[in-house]
């Protein structure tokens, strides 16, 4: 019989289990330790979703001894039989555990299609499993596995899951806040590329965390940005200081936590008489605890490279404006005043008055100051 021995508050599963979630595979030091605690094949974590037909996130400690190839047409099985599944039914409500002789016979279960064509092909012929779950929706099993020629499992080994559930259980809360928030952080993330928009989020220190795609092919160009020690760079001189001041200021407000972010834009000029809009945004701290690698600033470019869409494009897009109005109140937004805007736009500065009313009337809104601060901020509510 496999033999478990006690846990302590410092057993080292205990910390392997909270150290799984920054794992890739998740869990995988975890389970290759409760594996050769427990004397078993190996251990596994089955992670599914609701949906029928759905696969399921199957996490292995050691794995067994089987081919990609065949790894791969056995996971897809699973995701179609999985309802077949004889111990993740009978593991249906939290705190249940069972052996799999528990729960079906030996006759019954070789003439099970599930067994035949998932549980055989890996050599698993004695299993134990226990449901766990989050309140956030994730659930699924954790459990052993044995060939035919090892010992079944019992009262002992049982005892050892159940001792470990409440620790697996906040283990897999916080894998589950973490992938939400990757996952959410991705789509927006995805959303700016298909805008073009380059994206990098800044830490406390002032260093790139990340880039999304566009952002990354601006930096490796060089020719509008680049990165040194880790820090945005403008490749215009006079441009990178304002950049620079504008960073200085942004967190300053994220480290005092102010209550408005700081908001702020600038323009930078760009080969092929094409401009490059820039906007900066500090990052609120979500929670009481933040450091200096945490996110606090978050800088925004558009109109950086050949496939980019201009600012004013999107300022268009927003606002349901024309090519010029949006020329003039990105100029506005981005710290021109009027009479440079009319500079600018080589228009009267009785011309550029008239516009700018037509725009505020549009946009809903009665002062310039109020169009400034709705313009930067319906762009910086894209990130």
């Amino acid at each position: 019989m496999p033999v478990s021995r006690p846990l302590s508050d410092t057993d080292e599963l205990i910390s392997l289990i909270y150290s799984g979630p920054l794992e890739s595979p998740p869990w995988g030091s975890f389970l290759d330790e409760l594996g050769a605690r427990m004397g078993a094949r190996s251990a596994a974590i089955v992670l599914r979703l609701s949906r029928r037909g759905s696969p399921p996130l199957v996490i292995w400690g050691r794995r067994p001894d089987i081919g990609e190839s065949e790894a791969r047409r056995i996971h897809g099985t699973h995701a179609e039989l999985g309802h077949l599944d004889p111990l993740r039914n009978a593991l249906d409500r939290p705190g249940a555990i069972h052996t799999l002789d528990e729960v079906v016979d030996r006759e019954t279960l070789h003439a099970n299609r599930f067994y035949r064509e998932v549980l055989r092909p890996y050599g698993v012929e004695h299993q134990l499993g226990m449901y766990i779950s989050e309140p956030g929706g994730w659930e699924g099993n954790i459990g052993l596995i044995n060939g035919p020629e090892a010992p079944n499992f019992g009262p002992a080994d049982k005892a050892m899951l159940i001792a470990l559930r409440p620790h697996i259980e906040r283990s897999l809360a916080i894998f589950a806040r973490i992938s939400r928030e990757e996952t959410e952080l991705q789509a927006l993330i995805d959303t700016l590329d298909r805008l073009t928009i380059c994206t990098l989020i800044l830490s406390g220190q002032g260093k790139i965390l990340r880039a999304n795609s566009a952002a990354k092919r601006m930096l490796t160009s060089r020719s509008v940005a680049h990165a040194v020690a880790d820090r945005p760079y403008l490749a215009d001189q006079a441009a990178n200081a304002q950049l620079q001041a504008l960073i200085a200021d942004a967190l300053e407000a994220a480290r005092a936590n102010a209550e408005e972010p700081f908001v702020q834009a600038l323009r930078v000029d760009s080969r092929c008489d094409r401009h490059i809009g820039v906007l900066v945004k500090s990052i609120r701290p979500t929670g009481a605890f933040s450091n200096e690698s945490s996110p606090a600033v978050v800088v925004y470019f558009a109109g950086s490279d050949d496939e980019a869409q201009p600012i004013e494009r999107l300022v268009t897009q927003l606002f349901d404006l024309t090519p010029s109005e949006a020329h003039l109140a990105t100029l506005l937004a981005t710290g021109s005043c009027l009479t440079e805007a009319a500079e600018k736009l080589k228009l009267t500065e009785n011309t550029v008055r008239t516009y700018c009313k037509t725009i505020l009337n549009k946009v809903g809104v009665r002062r310039q100051t109020e169009l400034v601060r709705l313009i930067l901020r319906s762009v910086a509510v894209l990130g």
